[in-house]
């Protein structure tokens, strides 16, 4: 059967396990016909086959963001941006959105972060005096989030309120601040106003507008059921992939809270290769930014403070167990080297007492670690899903916040490889920007915001970093036979970059674009000036 598409006279890298280049690919049925030389895969073609000129352009396979949350980047393209550079920048926009809205309804924001801001402090209830709307505005990391005195009045939260597993700040004076850590605002979530379908499918239309514009063809969804529940969130996504306005492919993680019911009522439906059921997924520490994370050694500056764990042993293992024993993956977010140490004690005993072949279990983030942890998951074949662009967006505070060598280990991409543990790379958008070329750029150069070097020695080459984002996260979502290299059989998922990309520098792939993104052969996103000629 002839092809319908060969795309030729370009750089094809197949990130297959000869690391194999080819000059031209053929697609049929949204599946990779063949690759070889542009004459040995042009004469496949007929009159009927679309032929693609790369004029030298790279090919690879479609970035894998194996950590992220589609919802949250969506709605946070929706709320105010408080990405600014100060408080009093961050409140004339929350002023200006509060204008155009209706009396009563919620101002919300996002991306706001204290280390960037002039004043050099969390934003406090009382910044947002004389704004009468209720505010809740989300810290960048998505673990904090600050609120006006109206939305603490709503969610009935006093001076004297204390949460589990959360922290209501208060000043000197017994006086809530506004600020809530962890489950805390979570008590001002369940308040307000839930989302309705509309509105979460056009959240889910704009992250997807961004991610193939980032070159990505595959999400993994960090937490299916933050903003409504797992089987709305789940239907939304549904409808959308029937409709056709959902391009990009997903596997889907379910929050602990709703894992027993969704797999109990949607494990057995027919699923397909653009919505995957993925792990269970559960949370154990904090932030390294708000202090929040589970260390073993006192936050630098901040004697006694070693962060919080969310979980006892006994509660995790209960968990993990009831997943395990399913047969089905766990995936749990571990920052501080505390809280890694705690998933490996749960996944070595969870092994031992119910023994399986090839779990895949993962820990998220993986942050903190240290040869003796590394060890421990290689020998439990966990894998870690580390975010490399944090390096280059938040090293300096991690040199702030970390001593040395923790400060150096963090996302330790070097030794993740070179134990053998197949790093899947991610993004954890919307706490960094998504594009998979900013986490590569940052893999290979460790450079943080003010060009400092963090732990040179954890620098990747370009082929091991490109691993992270094609091979090794389809690896994490046991999809690697279908996805994740350019091979024959295996899904026509591509993303085009420009002509030399295997000899760019570091920041030449930072400052680099996505000039095509392909699924199953079809054209998703197509950059204005794209060079490559399409003759039908």
């Amino acid at each position: 059967m002839k092809p319908d598409l060969i795309l030729h006279d370009g750089t094809v890298v197949t990130m297959d396990d000869k690391n194999n280049v080819f000059e031209a690919i053929a697609v049929k049925n949204g599946r990779i016909a063949a690759v070889g030389s542009n004459e040995e895969i042009l004469k496949l073609g007929s009159t009927d086959t679309k032929m693609v000129n790369l004029d030298g352009k790279t090919v690879l396979p479609g970035f894998i963001d194996a950590h992220q949350h589609m919802f949250s980047f969506g709605f946070n393209l929706l709320y105010v941006d408080c990405r600014t550079s100060s408080i009093e920048e961050m409140v004339s926009a929350i002023k200006e959105r509060a204008k155009a809205s209706r009396p009563d309804d919620w101002i919300i924001g996002w991306g706001y972060s204290e280390s960037y801001f002039k004043e050099k402090r969390k934003p406090t209830k009382w910044d947002f005096d004389g704004i009468d709307h209720p505010i809740f505005i989300t810290r960048y990391c998505c673990h904090e989030a600050v609120v006006n005195e109206k939305a603490l009045n709503i969610a009935g939260i006093r001076n004297n309120s204390i949460v589990v597993n959360g922290i209501i700040e208060k000043n000197d004076q017994g006086e809530t601040t506004g600020v809530l850590v962890e489950n805390a605002k979570g008590l001002v979530e369940k308040v307000m106003p839930t989302y309705t379908k509309q509105q979460m499918k056009e959240a889910i239309k704009l992250a997807n507008e961004h991610y193939v514009k980032d070159g990505i063809t595959s999400v993994h969804e960090a937490g299916l059921g933050f903003f409504t529940n797992a089987f709305e969130e789940f239907d939304v996504l549904q409808e959308m992939s029937e409709e056709g306005t959902l391009d990009v492919r997903m596997y889907l993680m379910i929050l602990g809270e709703s894992f027993d019911e969704f797999i109990k009522e949607r494990a057995s439906m027919e699923w397909n290769e653009k919505l995957t059921l993925g792990p269970l997924k559960l949370f154990t520490d904090g932030t390294l930014g708000g202090k929040t994370a589970a260390v073993t050694k006192d936050f630098k500056g901040s004697p006694g403070e070693k962060g919080m764990l969310l979980y006892s042993f006994k509660e995790l293992e209960k968990l993990v167990a009831n997943a395990h024993k399913q047969d089905k993956q766990v995936s749990i977010h571990a920052i501080g080297d505390r809280a890694i140490n705690l998933v490996l004690d749960v996944y070595e005993k969870v092994q031992s007492d119910y023994p399986r072949v090839d779990n895949r279990h993962r820990i998220e983030h993986s942050t903190v670690t240290n040869h003796k942890i590394l060890a421990r998951m290689r020998q439990l074949g966990v894998i870690p899903v580390p975010q490399p662009a944090l390096v280059h967006i938040m090293g300096d505070m991690y040199a702030e916040t970390l001593d040395v060598p923790e400060a150096n280990n963090v996302f330790a991409n070097k030794n993740f490889i070179d134990y053998d543990l197949k790093p899947a790379g991610s993004s954890d958008c919307p706490v960094i920007p998504s594009s998979p070329l900013l986490g590569i750029s940052s893999a290979m150069s460790r450079k943080t915001i003010s060009n400092n070097v963090l732990a040179p020695e954890q620098r990747l080459t370009l082929y091991e970093a490109l691993s992270m984002y094609t091979i090794n996260a389809a690896r994490a979502s046991f999809e690697e036979d279908i996805k994740g290299t350019l091979e024959v059989g295996k899904l026509a998922d591509m993303t085009i970059l420009p002509s030399g990309f295997l000899k760019f520098s570091a920041q030449e792939i930072k400052d680099a674009e996505v000039e095509m993104t392909m699924i199953e052969g079809e054209i998703v996103f197509n950059k204005a000036l794209c060079e490559a000629r399409v003759v039908q």
